[in-house]
């Protein structure tokens, strides 16, 4: 029987990170003459306003959880993966144009079609999202090219795409936003959602327990099967697991796979679960925010549902100060944001070469 014991390992460096990120920003609020403790004060209570405020902060949990462990995998394997913001809007672009068209193939007139349309969805988007990240493994195993080399160009390039099929082929006809049309209405089923409907209609929705599930899944990956150990093998020390027989190249797809799978269930809540169409614009940079929540949670992916959740109180916050501050708006949460990705990675690298000294 299969011990499922979960261990914790943890130094506190990315916390200190964490809070010296918060330090700086305050030392910016001071500068533009607002008072830190009300800033930290709408940044960290927004969400208890009401059960929709604590909704979207559970909505954007999910999708930093996801975003998460896109970074947190291929990271163990040694690789610095920031493409996931790119595969996160190309997939859900591909979930929008398929739920806009793919009822024409399996019909809407009864239960198993419908279920048939929206599993064609799900799959479709998926696969978008993992070769769009196999691209970047392509790249390092085949021409040693660096896969953040790689990865900050495919960013630019998925986007792009993502906008131009979009606004050429299926911008909504009764919108003048740049966003397509909604995707047909028996695969809007998130509408009727059990948590939707108890948070009075939030974004959130049963993604959220899919992404729970995808933590505790993670975990048992990493730590309980074969392919798991040899990625976190090789990602310790890839000469020495190389010459135990594992391949480098079957590490790379893996974890990039992995990583393009959970980058498409961000797009996937999106489009399924919140606004049922692609609007252009509509990730705050999760792919980017990601990289926050597993350094926060030092990979560990059960720790990860607090650290996305400590992201998504801070972002739900942010959108508030427009409201609750004279002189910040809701972009002094990319200045905030940034500062924390800074710092929580500056302390990782530290404590990390330190441990190896």
């Amino acid at each position: 029987m299969v011990s499922m014991k979960i261990k914790i390992n943890y130094d506190f460096s990315s916390v200190i990170g964490f809070f010296i990120g918060v330090a700086l920003s305050s030392i910016l609020v001071i500068i533009f003459k607002e008072n830190p403790s009300d800033v930290l004060k709408v940044l960290s209570g927004s969400f208890l306003q009401s059960k929709f405020d604590l909704g979207l902060t559970l909505f954007y949990t999910t999708c930093f959880l996801f975003a998460g462990l896109a970074f947190s995998i291929p990271f163990k394997a040694g690789l610095f993966h920031i493409g996931a913001e790119g595969q996160i809007i190309i997939s859900a672009m591909v979930a929008a144009v398929m739920g806009q068209t793919v009822f024409k193939v399996f019909g809407v007139e009864s239960a198993w079609q419908v279920a048939l349309g929206i599993l064609s969805i799900v799959a479709v988007s998926v696969m978008t999202g993992i070769i769009s990240a196999q691209i970047i493994a392509v790249f390092k195993v085949f021409k040693q090219s660096h896969e953040v080399v790689v990865a900050i160009m495919l960013n630019f390039i998925l986007t792009a795409l993502a906008t131009y099929v979009v606004l050429h082929f299926y911008q909504n006809p009764e919108s003048q936003n740049p966003e397509s049309g909604l995707i047909h209405a028996s695969y809007q089923n998130f509408k009727g959602d059990f948590i939707k409907t108890y948070f009075d209609q939030s974004a959130v929705s049963s993604f959220l327990i899919v992404a729970i599930m995808t933590s505790f899944a993670v975990w048992f990956f990493e730590n309980k099967t074969r392919w798991g150990l040899e990625l976190k093998a090789y990602g310790e020390n890839p000469t020495a697991a190389e010459r135990m027989g594992i391949s480098g190249a079957k590490i790379n797809f893996l974890a990039l796979g992995l990583a393009g799978l959970f980058s498409a269930f961000v797009g996937l809540t999106e489009v399924l679960g919140n606004s049922y169409q692609f609007k252009v614009g509509f990730s705050p940079s999760y792919g980017f925010l990601g990289i926050v929540v597993a350094l926060l949670a030092q990979g560990h992916p059960v720790g990860m549902l607090v650290s996305a959740f400590i992201m998504a109180v801070l972002h739900k916050g942010a959108s508030d100060l427009d409201l609750e501050t004279q002189h910040l708006t809701r972009d002094f949460s990319k200045v905030l944001q940034s500062l924390i990705i800074f710092c929580v990675a500056g302390a990782y690298y530290i404590n990390y070469k330190r441990k190896k000294s």
